[in-house]
């Protein structure tokens, strides 16, 4: 049943390709941490990225250098002296972030290797996949949460409380993706069931 059910050789190479991009995907997550961690222990000041809602600026980026009116999305700012609540937010956003980005390409990984190994109609597959699941809506939301508080935090404390903060909305875009995850889920279980009839059919 296994035999019939494994990848083509061809595919089978394409998901340990898969799983080597995942493996290098750990490997540039942890590096970005750690260069983003040295950034915070070496200065007294920290740049944080901040959303803006079309700020007009001006650019040189007219005739002979001139400036020209243009709106911003993003700015980076460096805040000194930033309060407790952000400052432990700035060391804790790269690492929440990383330990959430290896986490979902091991899962990952390991759901690939039993794809190639035709194991993917398996109770312990379709774990994996609801853990998986589970650890991206934590991290999503954690993401949120650090990154609120670091933005938040930093327009506070360069403009001493006088810019509005930003309202940060959440597109439908998560949802979507995760209402596709549990499609997903419930072929796995629709799979896995059908493959347990077969087998008791034989």
């Amino acid at each position: 049943m296994d035999e019939i059910q494994r990848p083509s050789r061809s595919d089978r190479i394409g998901i340990y390709f898969t799983v080597l991009v995942a493996a290098a995907v750990i490997v540039k997550s942890v590096f970005d941490m750690v260069r983003r961690l040295v950034e915070l222990a070496s200065g007294e000041e920290f740049a944080v990225v901040i959303p803006l809602d079309h700020e007009p600026i001006q650019l040189p980026i007219g005739p002979a250098g001139t400036a020209y009116p243009a709106e911003a999305l993003t700015a980076t700012v460096n805040v000194a002296d930033p309060a407790p609540a952000t400052t432990f937010a700035l060391w804790a956003e790269p690492v929440f972030f990383t330990l959430g980005a290896i986490a979902l390409a091991v899962l990952g990984a390991l759901l690939l290797l039993r794809i190639a190994r035709g194991r993917i109609f398996e109770r312990a597959s379709i774990r994996l996949f609801y853990i998986a699941i589970g650890v991206l809506v934590c991290w999503f939301a954690g993401n949120s949460l650090f990154t609120n508080m670091t933005t938040n935090g930093a327009l506070s404390a360069i403009s001493d409380y006088g810019y509005d903060s930003i309202i940060f909305e959440v597109g439908l875009g998560p949802f979507l993706g995760l209402l596709a995850l549990a499609a997903v889920g419930v072929a796995l279980e629709a799979g896995t069931r059908l493959r347990k009839e077969t087998e008791g059919l034989v």
